[in-house]
């Protein structure tokens, strides 16, 4: 059983390090600092709503397994925050571009 649970928060936690590059990759250095602050607050303040949310989920519906599903579903819903993350980037290095 440990190998297992070594095994998936090896793999679970691979994507750590570049979700939390994502906010230098599109601030400028003047606002960087600002920036991450904000980036860092919310991350951490997701966290207790998110487990709050699990909790009052599994509560309500009775299984404990719901708190699971919860974050199972977050978790699919990141391939798909991540692109629009990027289109919205791409938008705004476009719009920064002077046309010809």
């Amino acid at each position: 059983m440990l190998p297992a649970v070594i095994a998936v928060g090896a793999v679970c936690g691979l994507p750590a390090g570049a979700i939390m590059s994502l906010p230098a990759r599109v601030l400028e250095p003047k606002t960087r600092a600002i920036g991450m602050g904000i980036f860092y607050t919310v991350f951490y303040a997701g966290s207790p709503v998110g487990s709050t949310i699990g909790g009052k989920l599994s509560t309500s519906l009775g299984s404990a397994s719901t708190a699971l599903d919860f974050g199972a579903v977050l978790l699919l819903a990141c391939p798909a925050i991540l692109w629009l993350f990027r289109r919205i980037v791409a938008g705004q290095n476009r719009a920064a571009l002077p046309s010809t």
